[in-house]
Order: structure tokens, then sequence, then C-alpha cells
């Protein structure tokens, strides 16, 4: 499957500091399915249980705010800025994480790595919203 996240409407279920950095859960991942065939229509959906982890990154402050619907985000990557990324993924060199969140809070984190993964199993529904 060709998935990519999109940070906007995905559900945070914890922010958490690690041994390594910090840990982003996902309840509920935003995805986007690319086309199968040539002239085949993407499908956008969702997927639980992923995980953004983030190497040498550092929690400044509380986190019980950073919780719920993201209501917009973005990566920088080798001094790009993208609002989706493949998953599952893995990418080294300086990063920097910021999330908006519908509760007003926000979430920044520079990191020297970044990586988007399934928690188990990959898994993917299309949404059936209309």
């Amino acid at each position: 499957m060709n998935l990519s996240l999109i940070f906007a409407d995905c559900e945070v279920a914890a922010v958490s500091s690690t041994a390594d950095g910090v840990e982003v859960r996902l309840s509920a991942a935003h995805v986007l399915r690319a086309a199968v065939e040539p002239n085949g229509k993407s499908l956008n959906g969702y997927a639980r249980a992923v995980t953004l982890r983030l190497p040498g990154a550092t929690l400044a402050g509380a986190t019980d705010q950073l919780i719920g619907r993201i209501s917009q985000g973005r990566v920088q990557i080798k001094d790009v800025w993208l609002s989706t990324i493949a998953l599952p993924s893995t990418v080294g060199g300086p990063v920097k994480l910021e999330l908006g969140f519908a509760n007003q809070s926000n979430l920044v984190l520079s990191a020297i790595g970044f990586e988007c993964r399934f928690d188990g199993e990959s898994n993917f529904a299309e949404s059936l919203f209309c």
C-alpha cells in the first residue's frame, strides 16, 4: 500500500518523553492511499495506532493540553516543509515538527531524526464521511 500521513485532522492520544527523544501517539491518523491504477482514484481514510518518533527532541513544559485533533501540522526535512509524509517512513538529519491543535495548544519539536510508523500491523480504512 502506498500510504501518506496527513498531519491535519489526526487525533493525538499522547505526547511523551522517551529515553532517546519524544513520541507522539496517534489514536487516529488521517491517511491518503495513492491510486494503484494509473487512472485510479486516491482514497482518503484513517489508520489506527500510528506513532511519530523524534529522537533527540525534548519536551518543554506540560503535555496535558497536547491531545485531540490536530488542526494543522507540518514537518521540516532538509529545509523543506511538508504537510504529508510517507507512512511508514524514517528520516535522518535535522528535523522540525510543528503541530497546532484544535484546542489552541501548539507543539514545536526539533530533533535529529523522524520516524512515522504503525504500532503493529499496517492498517488502512477508507473514510465513509459524506
